[in-house]
């Protein structure tokens, strides 16, 4: 079984060594907890990174290997360590794999739209998501300060 790593800009860990449902939850509830710290004001460069980046922002690793979706500059990089002579660490430290964000955005777009949340392709741009996200944890704290306001008054 595959396990997974993600990790946005080089130093946020959104999951470490996961199963792959595992990741799709973690990279769920980073989005969510994202949206809801730019919905009050505490969101980090992290944050605006997925938001405005999309799935694109985040690294990943499959079994300990940096997964590359860029055809042509994996095909680069391995030309150059060819000509360095460590194509075999090259290769085992990274793999091709194009189509691994399309499948995530596939399944990630599918969970928010079962909660609720309809959202263009997650691979580039998380903007309309995260308004749509920000917009009802406003609200949803909106009404929880009004019902603690409608407590104290009522004592």
């Amino acid at each position: 079984m595959d396990r997974y790593t993600a990790r946005l800009g080089g130093s946020v860990s959104i999951a470490e060594d996961v199963s792959y449902d595992e990741l799709l939850k973690s990279l769920i509830e980073f989005t969510l907890r994202a949206a809801m710290a730019r919905a009050s004001d505490q969101s980090t460069v992290e944050h605006e990174e997925l938001r405005l980046k999309g799935l694109s922002a985040i690294e990943l690793f499959r079994n300990s290997r940096a997964v590359w979706t860029d055809a042509a500059l994996f095909e680069r990089e391995l030309a150059e360590a060819r000509r360095e002579g460590i194509q075999g660490v090259f290769m085992e430290r990274n793999e091709l794999d194009p189509e691994v964000y399309d499948k995530l955005n596939g399944q990630l777009r599918d969970w928010w739209r079962r909660a609720g949340y309809e959202s263009d392709c997650l691979t580039k741009c998380m903007k309309r998501l995260f308004t749509e996200l920000e917009s009802d944890a406003s609200d949803r704290a909106a009404d929880a300060r009004e019902q603690f306001v409608g407590e104290i008054l009522g004592l």
